[in-house]
């Protein structure tokens, strides 16, 4: 099997999973006008549901004791189409339209440099499944318990990753994953974090760290940006792809 699997899992998991689409309220319309004033919480929460809400480019990175992934992605949330390049820590590409994703890495063991995965065909609790889904994602911010603003839109706040669990949709495994990590954490009630929003109510920033009982600090940064922007994604060429096989489908 090729090897980018695992890392391009943990990858995307630890960004998309971090923190897409909760339930906490109507998102924020963008516009010149600034968005109501919020209370903390709140204004967190929204603020991720409303950078999610259409087309956005996301830059993340993940740091474990010395190891450290970077990606960078530019997403469709509605018409359910990703385009991310990293580095995870060989250089990998992801790209999704609709229910195909097609993942590429210099470590890829097939013939062709691209392999396409049918999303359909994937285990109910698949983690592949659960990094691929852009919408149906809680994870930590359906999760924050307190939140104070610290000036000029920045916030700091503490976040429960149990109760985030507790709050996921069961889809994708995304409850499961969440129900993971809080066992490695050292005090799952307590991931302290740090967000921006801006002026129409967008979360652009999202930091946290999570202290953990055997792997060190687990610390992930996320930057929204490029809101309302056209994203375009075009499948790789058909000679340079091939399709996953029917026995990778049980280890995916």
């Amino acid at each position: 099997m090729r090897r980018l699997i695992p890392a391009l899992t943990i990858a995307l998991a630890a960004t998309l999973v971090a923190g897409c689409g909760t339930d906490s309220g109507t998102p924020a319309a963008s516009g010149s006008s600034a968005a109501p004033k919020l209370e903390p919480v709140a204004a967190v929460q929204q603020g991720m549901e409303s950078s999610l809400a259409g087309t956005l480019t996301m830059d993340a990175s993940v740091k474990a004791g010395n190891q450290s992934i970077t990606m960078s992605g530019k997403i469709d949330t509605v018409a359910r189409t990703l385009h991310v390049t990293g580095k995870a820590p060989e250089p990998v590409e992801a790209r999704i339209i609709g229910d195909a994703a097609y993942i590429k890495s210099d470590s890829a063991d097939g013939e062709k440099p691209w392999m396409k995965i049918d999303l359909t065909k994937l285990r109910p609790n698949s983690s592949l499944r659960q990094s691929f889904d852009l919408k149906a994602q809680t994870g930590l911010i359906g999760g924050v318990v307190s939140a104070q603003e610290v000036g000029n839109g920045r916030y700091t706040g503490v976040a429960d990753l149990e109760k985030a669990a507790a709050a996921a949709n069961t889809d994708g495994g995304m409850r499961a994953g969440l129900e993971s990590t809080a066992k490695l954490a050292k005090d799952p009630k307590a991931i302290p974090f740090e967000a921006a929003v801006d002026a129409d109510g967008r979360l652009t920033a999202l930091s946290y760290t999570i202290a953990t009982k055997s792997l060190g600090d687990l610390v992930t940064d996320m930057r929204m940006s490029d809101f309302g922007k056209p994203v375009t994604v075009e499948a790789p060429p058909a000679a340079e792809t091939e399709a996953a096989s029917a026995d990778m489908y049980k280890f995916l």
